[in-house]
């Protein structure tokens, strides 16, 4: 990678990694030379990733609110601009000449979300553990809970003690390679945890003892507005399932990998305010069942499937398609429809769940083989006619699921 500056265009050169260089020259072009309008040259960028570009997202939206405007050059790598546009990232940096991203429900990544109160943060990670329950198959829910705990505290942690004035960002993807892995990330633009945590803690010498101190079992600024455990039982979660844990804030960086271990290093460039990465492996079920450990007492959160689907009066699990999905067209659409069924039943023990398919006047042939035909050989003849029904279907819509499952039980094979 290169960077380089001119007046006040910054240009990013080769695969794009190293979020405080960037930054650095941000600020030397703001504060020093005194540009209230900065561009940023993407054009000869070859690669980037969310966990530098969430950072970036995070600052200069912090920068536009103070008065500093941004444009952006975007890559001439046609795959290249299409991430920067899917992922909002062009968006967040230049909101006069992009669209905002859309989320899909389908899709196994979430693109850039801002939150700012309890609720867009609630939103947003309602969102998240929706797509992670239809996105991972076979998913225990000990697992589940788990991971929606770490993203509930990492983004909590920014409206409790960041001070950031743009709240937080936070971005999902799941990997290519190994399905069952899944990472976030979590950026702010506020006062970062060494000055945080220094505000309970002055004997705190250094930026990268806050760190480490950080992840350590109930250390907190203020025990009257958390318990200090948001960092330590997300480090447990991602170390225990040997994925990866990653911390950037003033000048240190936490690290931990299944390969190097746990590693605290001094950064010469600071990061103004926190950058965290969560990249979590559930190819082995329950292994994070004892991840939530505190004070010797084992934590087992509420979770979503419990609030969002075993709460109703009956004590039955309702999924309403049309709530459930945005297009009933494709196999791409019906894939996390039947791993999230498959993921409840696995999940809700007796409970049985009704397919609400009020409204839906259409689905493809392959959408219905996909979500039901797929999980009628799945789950298998018995457990599907004792644990699904079917309500509000359209007499067309029941011809195509029928055949699915006609189709799928004659043929015998579900992939």
């Amino acid at each position: 990678m290169n960077i380089t500056r001119e007046h006040n265009e910054i240009k990013i050169i080769g695969d794009f990694d190293n979020f405080p260089i960037l930054l650095s020259y941000i600020y030397t072009a703001v504060n020093k030379a005194e540009f209230s309008e900065i561009i940023l040259n993407f054009s000869e960028c070859s690669s980037a990733f969310q966990n530098a570009m969430l950072s970036i997202c995070a600052q200069i939206s912090a920068y536009r609110k103070a008065g500093i405007y941004f444009t952006f050059i975007p890559p001439k790598d046609v795959k290249l601009l299409n991430l920067f546009k899917n992922t909002g990232w062009a968006y967040f940096i230049d909101p006069r000449m992009f669209e905002p991203p859309i989320y899909r429900s389908y899709s196994s990544r979430i693109p850039v979300t801002q939150y700012q109160s309890p609720k867009e943060q609630l939103d947003a990670v309602n969102k998240i553990v929706n797509v992670i329950l239809g996105a991972i198959p076979e998913m225990q829910r000990s697992d589940f809970a788990a991971f929606e705990w770490a993203i509930n505290e990492i983004t909590d942690n920014v409206l409790v003690h960041s001070e950031s004035p743009v709240g937080g960002f936070i971005q999902l993807s799941t990997f290519q390679k190994n399905k069952k892995q899944v990472q976030f990330v979590v950026a702010d633009a506020g006062i970062g945890i060494p000055k945080t945590l220094k505000q309970g803690h002055p004997e705190i010498g250094s930026d990268t003892d806050a760190l480490d101190k950080a992840i350590r079992e109930g250390v907190t600024r203020d025990k009257t507005v958390g318990q200090g455990n948001g960092l330590f039982g997300s480090y447990q979660i991602c170390s225990k399932s040997g994925g990866y844990f990653g911390v950037h804030s003033g000048h240190a960086c936490l690290e931990f990998s299944n390969r190097k271990g746990l590693s605290i290093a001094n950064e010469n460039i600071p990061y103004d305010g926190t950058l965290v990465i969560a990249t979590i492996d559930f190819s082995n079920p329950k292994l994070l069942e004892e991840a939530l450990s505190f004070g010797g007492k084992k934590h087992i959160p509420v979770d979503y499937v419990e609030t969002n689907y075993e709460m109703s009066e009956d004590g039955l699990i309702h999924f309403i398609l049309k709530v459930e999905s945005d297009s009933f067209g494709s196999r791409v659409a019906g894939k996390p429809v039947r791993n999230k069924l498959a993921n409840l039943l696995r999940m809700g023990g007796s409970q049985k769940i009704i397919i609400d398919l009020a409204d839906i006047a259409l689905i493809s042939s392959s959408f219905a083989d996909e979500a039901f035909g797929k999980l009628f050989l799945e789950v298998g003849a018995v457990s599907f006619m004792q644990k699904f029904e079917f309500i509000n279907v359209m007499d067309t819509v029941r011809q195509l699921i029928d055949k699915a499952i006609t189709q799928r039980l004659s043929a015998g094979v579900s992939d």
